[in-house]
């Protein structure tokens, strides 16, 4: 679909591409610093369940808990581990619910989301 709003209006089809932000997109566009704002602002359980359910992606996972304090991110390791496994449409509603937050602390200026490159056109 993106790609046929390229050749319909380009400038559009960038805006665009900047305002999606899914679960997967945390690595990309938080910044590091922020880290803990979104893991305290986020649903606990929630998040606990989005880390539990991302087991065979792990970047998510990995870029959390690098910038959390050891003793905070050993706590949601521990959580994780004992959360077991999650159903899919349990992991993926979990997911869009830390996805909302980051929108959420973005929208009220809490955390700035690094914005994607733009593509280079020739």
């Amino acid at each position: 679909m993106l790609v046929s709003l390229d050749e319909t209006d380009l400038e559009f089809a960038s805006a665009v591409r900047k305002a999606i932000f899914t679960y997967d997109h945390i690595p990309q566009r938080v910044n590091p610093r922020d880290v803990s704002k979104v893991v305290r602002a986020a649903d606990q359980a929630q998040l606990i369940t989005a880390l539990a359910a991302a087991q065979a992606d792990t970047a998510v996972a990995d870029f959390l808990l690098a910038n959390l304090p050891t003793r905070m991110a050993d706590n949601l390791r521990e959580e994780v581990a004992e959360r077991g496994i999650v159903k899919a449409a349990d992991g993926e509603a979990a997911m869009s619910a830390v996805a909302a937050t980051v929108r959420d602390l973005e929208r009220d200026g809490e955390v700035q989301l690094i914005q994607p490159e733009e593509e280079e056109t020739d």
